[in-house]
This record gives structure tokens, C-alpha cells and sequence, in this order.
């Protein structure tokens, strides 16, 4: 009698193994399970998941971009820890979380920041002046790793084709800052406003082959005709929340000071290539590295992507 029982639980526990075991893998569908990569990705999992953020119209700010979620792709993360031996989070594969809102729906309010969920801070670079020092930071910029975005004037655009499609294909981002940079922009009506943005954006295009979304109006200055003349080209308008205030002078100490007193998640920070920005530039950065920011082109920042996770 007790061999059959005994018989009967072995059997039992047997099937309840093998349905455990079946469960396991449905749940977490990788081949030759490893439990201790598997226990600590799944401890992992649930303190590094980031719900989606969506963008808003913002009392002070005007548009906020949104910024998508985040969780770990389980299968490509445990198969490439599977293949190194052990648990490593610097082989963690993320996916992302979409937000429900069309940021194009918001297109023609001016954007200023980013959103403040994510570490991210974004370079914005206006020239419309500056053949030598722009080269110098382009070099800065390659040897940090870090991804800006340049604002050009089209007359300089024009004569410096050279140098805008280096920064293309060195992986920056080309915006549209007027083709003239007019003193009387404020004045502009709105057939004058479309004439400046649209023939910088065909000076731009003909040179990246790619069609141009963003545009920095001059001295940051706008109004509805502006604001209107730039959304019928299609494109978004791009302010800044902290800034240099390179044009004005200035040591490399004094431009890094202005940009932290205004520094938050989601900045804008605007410069200009001049010599004391060029020296700037490097200790600019590392500080907000240590900081533990990570940078974004103007586009990542209005379609809210988490780099790491594209």
C-alpha cells in the first residue's frame, strides 16, 4: 500500500515539475535556463521599468515633448547573458513604451525644454559666423561621443557646404536659422517669414539630401506669423532653456556658470561658435556627464526616444 502511494505522489510531483517547467518557458521563452541569470533579470525587471510620459501644453513651459517608457526585453537580455555566463547588466536590452499623443498635433507651439522624466539634455548649436571654431567643435564633440544639433544661417550654409555635411554624416542634426539672419525679423510679415525658412531649407536639403523639421528663429524671437510660417513648412520651432550668452562675452567659466544655473532634465542648452565656447565646450560636458545626464539631438528630445533604447 505505501509503494503505491508512495508510487502516486512520485507520479504527482513528477507532472507538477513538468507543468512548472512548462509555465517557466512560456513565461520567459529562452532555451537552457539558466535560474541564477534568470532570478536576478527578473529582480532587475521590476525596479527598471519607466511608464510612458505624454506630451503636454504646459503652463509656463508651452509644448513638452513626451518621452516613451521603458521596460528590459527578458529573452535578449538572458540570451546574451546566457552566452557571457552570468548576470551583467551592461548586456540589458530595453524596449520601449509608446506614448498615446501625436506630437505632431502640437507642432506649431514653440518647444523650450524637453521632457523632465528623462536625464537627457540636448546641444543646440546656431552659426551663422565662426568657420574656425565650428571646426574645432566638431572635434570636441567627436571625440566625446556627443551628438548636437546645428542651426544654420542659409548665405552660410551656402559658402561652408563642406562643413554642414561633415556634421550630417558625423551623425548631428541640421536645422533651419533663417537664410539671412535679419535684424528687423520682427517685423517680417508672414510671406516674408516663409521666403526666409524656405529657401534656408532648400540650401540644407540640397546638401544633406534630407528634408529640414526644425528651425531656430533668430535672436530666439518670434510671433504668430512666425510660428504659422514655420508649422506650413512643416516643421517645429525651437527655443532653449538655458543659455551661454556667448554673443555677449564672456570667459569659458562664466558661459558653464550660466548654462547650471539654468540646467534641469530636458534641456536646451544654447551656444554659438566663438573661442571662449570652444574652450567651454569639453569641461561643459564632462560636467554634465558627471552629472549623470546623457545627450539627445533636437529631434530624440520631440519624439521623447530613450537613445539606449532605439
Amino acid at each position: 500500500m505505501k509503494q503505491k502511494i508512495g508510487a502516486v505522489l512520485g507520479i504527482v510531483a513528477y507532472v507538477t515539475l513538468l507543468i512548472g517547467v512548462n509555465f517557466y518557458h512560456k513565461a520567459y521563452p529562452v532555451s537552457n535556463m539558466n535560474d541564477e541569470i534568470h532570478l536576478k533579470l527578473v529582480e532587475y525587471m521590476e525596479t527598471h521599468r519607466f511608464e510612458a510620459v505624454e506630451p503636454r501644453i504646459d503652463s509656463v513651459w508651452d509644448f513638452v515633448p513626451g518621452l516613451v517608457g521603458a521596460e528590459v526585453d527578458y529573452e535578449l537580455s538572458y540570451n546574451k547573458m546566457l552566452l557571457n555566463g552570468e548576470f551583467d547588466p551592461s548586456l540589458i536590452v530595453c524596449k520601449k513604451i509608446d506614448y498615446k499623443e501625436d506630437p505632431e498635433q502640437f507642432r506649431e507651439r514653440p518647444i523650450y525644454k524637453g521632457n523632465e522624466e528623462g536625464q537627457y539634455v540636448s546641444l543646440l548649436i546656431n552659426v551663422a559666423w565662426g568657420e574656425e571654431e565650428l571646426d574645432k567643435m566638431m572635434t570636441i564633440l567627436d571625440r566625446l561621443g556627443v551628438r548636437a544639433t546645428f542651426f544654420f544661417e542659409g548665405r552660410y550654409a551656402e559658402n561652408h557646404k563642406n562643413q554642414v555635411l561633415k556634421l550630417y554624416n558625423d551623425g548631428h542634426l541640421i536645422g533651419n536659422h533663417s537664410y539671412s539672419h535679419p535684424s528687423r525679423w520682427g517685423g517680417f510679415t508672414y510671406d516674408q517669414y516663409v521666403e526666409e525658412i524656405k529657401k534656408t531649407n532648400d540650401v540644407l536639403s540640397s546638401i544633406i539630401n534630407e528634408p529640414i523639421i526644425y528651425f531656430a528663429p533668430p535672436a530666439g524671437e518670434f510671433n504668430d506669423r512666425t510660428l504659422k510660417a514655420a508649422y506650413d513648412q512643416g516643421m517645429y520651432s525651437i527655443m532653449w532653456t538655458a543659455d551661454t550668452i556667448d554673443w555677449m562675452g564672456g570667459s569659458a567659466d562664466v558661459l558653464i556658470s550660466r548654462v547650471m544655473k539654468k540646467l534641469e532634465p530636458g534641456a536646451l542648452i544654447l551656444m554659438h561658435p566663438k573661442p571662449e565656447t570652444v574652450i567651454a565646450l569639453e569641461p561643459m560636458i564632462n560636467q554634465l556627464k558627471e552629472k549623470g545626464y546623457q545627450f539627445k539631438t533636437v529631434d530624440e528630445i520631440v519624439q521623447g526616444t530613450r537613445p539606449e533604447c532605439s
